[in-house]
C-alpha cells in the first residue's frame, strides 16, 4: 500500500544505500519518494511488467525471484537497499519478481526520483555499482574441472559473496593472507566491501565455488589505474585446500579473457618475492619482473592473447560472454 506522509533527507541518509552521502543533497530525492507497506506475501513487481517505480527498503525483507531459460534465481534484499531500479534505469520490463518476505515498510519513486539521484555524482556510480550486480545474479555459473577432476563453478562475484568468504568453510590461512594482502591479519570490514562491492568495468571480479550454491573458494581481480585505463593491477587468493591444483592457473586465463572484453591490455602484479607459486603462473606470459621493495616485486605482462591460452574454444566463448555481459549491462 502506498501512503501520502512525506519523507525526509535524514530518513534517506539512514539508508546503507545512501550510506556517507551528504544530507543535503538527497533533499530533492525526497521529495519524489513515497512511503510503502506491505505485507507478507504480497507482490510488488512482476516480472516482464514495464518498469515504472523503484523501491527503497527501510524494515522487512523482499524475495527477488527470477525466471530465466536455465531455470530460476532466488535472491533475498532487506533495510537498506534498492529494489527494481535497473528495469526503470534501461526503460525495460522487469527482469524479477519481488515479493515481501515479512512486513515492508519504504519509499516508492519513479523517473523523476532517479533523475534526481543520476545528479549526484556518488550515487551515480553507487547505481551503476549496483545494477551491474543485480544482473550478474541472473547468470548461470560455468562448469570448471580442475585438472585432478575437482568440479568447481566460475561466475562474477555476486552480492553477498563478502559473507559467503568471512563465514564460510573454506581456510584462508594466515600465510595464504600474508601471500596475498603482505598481512597476516584478516582483512577489514571496509576492505572486505571493497573487494565485493565491484562495478565489472573498473574493477572486474572472478570467483570460483565448489558448487552452484557452494562456498567461495578463490577469487581473482583487475583494477584499473586511473591514469592508464588500458593497465590494471590484478590479484588472486586461493583457498588453502585448493592450492597446487591449477586453479590460479586458469583463474590467470579467465581474467585475461574478461580483461581483453574491457579493453584493458597490460597487467601488474604484485608479489611476494617468495611467492613462486604466483610468479610461475606470470613466468609463462614473459613478465617484466622490478623490485617494489624490500621482499615485493613488480611484474608487468600483456593480456595474454587467446591463441596463447589453454582453454577449449567452448570454455572460452563461455568465459567471453558472460564477462562481456557484465561489462556492458550499462557501461
Amino acid at each position: 500500500m502506498v501512503g501520502s506522509a512525506a519523507v525526509s533527507a535524514d530518513d534517506l541518509a539512514a539508508l546503507e544505500f545512501f550510506g556517507g552521502c551528504p544530507v543535503e543533497s538527497l533533499g530533492p530525492i525526497a521529495t519524489q519518494l513515497r512511503p510503502l507497506t506491505a505485507v507478507p506475501g504480497q507482490v510488488l513487481m512482476h516480472q516482464g511488467e514495464q518498469a515504472i517505480s523503484f523501491l527503497l527498503i527501510s524494515k522487512g525483507r523482499v524475495e527477488i525471484h527470477h525466471e530465466g531459460t536455465d531455470g530460476f534465481v532466488l535472491v533475498e534484499l532487506g533495510p537498506g537497499m534498492i529494489v527494481g531500479e535497473l528495469a526503470l534505469l534501461r526503460d525495460a520490463p522487469r527482469t524479477a519478481t519481488v515479493t515481501a518476505v515479512d512486513e515492508v515498510s519504504g519509499w516508492v519513486g519513479g523517473r523523476e526520483a532517479i533523475g534526481d539521484m543520476l545528479e549526484i555524482p556518488w550515487l551515480l556510480d553507487k547505481l551503476l555499482r549496483t545494477a551491474r550486480q543485480r544482473l550478474a545474479t541472473y547468470i548461470t555459473p560455468i562448469a570448471v574441472q580442475l585438472r585432478d577432476g575437482t568440479d568447481l563453478r566460475l561466475r562474477p562475484v555476486l552480492p553477498g559473496d563478502n559473507a559467503r568468504v568471512v563465514r564460510g568453510p573454506v581456510e584462508f590461512s594466515s600465510e595464504t593472507l600474508y601471500r596475498r594482502f603482505q598481512t597476516t591479519h584478516t582483512p577489514t570490514p571496509a576492505l572486505m566491501r571493497y573487494l565485493f562491492e565491484v562495478d565489472y568495468v573498473n574493477h572486474f571480479v572472478w570467483v570460483l565455488t565448489d558448487g552452484v550454491d557452494g562456498p567461495v573458494i578463490a577469487d581473482a581481480r583487475f583494477v584499473r589505474e586511473e591514469a592508464d585505463t588500458a593497465t590494471a593491477e590484478i590479484a588472486f587468493i586461493v583457498g588453502d585446500e585448493y592450492q597446487g591444483r591449477g586453479v590460479g592457473s586458469f583463474l590467470m586465463e579467465a581474467l585475461a579473457v574478461a580483461a581483453r572484453a574491457g579493453g584493458v591490455t597490460r597487467f601488474t602484479a604484485r608479489v611476494l618475492a617468495d611467492n613462486y607459486a604466483m610468479r610461475a603462473i606470470l613466468d609463462k606470459y614473459e613478465p617484466q619482473w622490478h623490485r617494489d621493495e624490500q621482499g615485493v616485486v613488480t611484474a608487468l605482462v600483456n593480456v595474454p592473447a587467446p591463441r596463447t591460452l589453454s582453454l577449449s574454444p567452448k570454455m572460452y566463448r563461455q568465459i567471453r560472454s558472460m564477462a562481456g555481459q557484465v561489462i556492458r549491462v550499462i557501461g
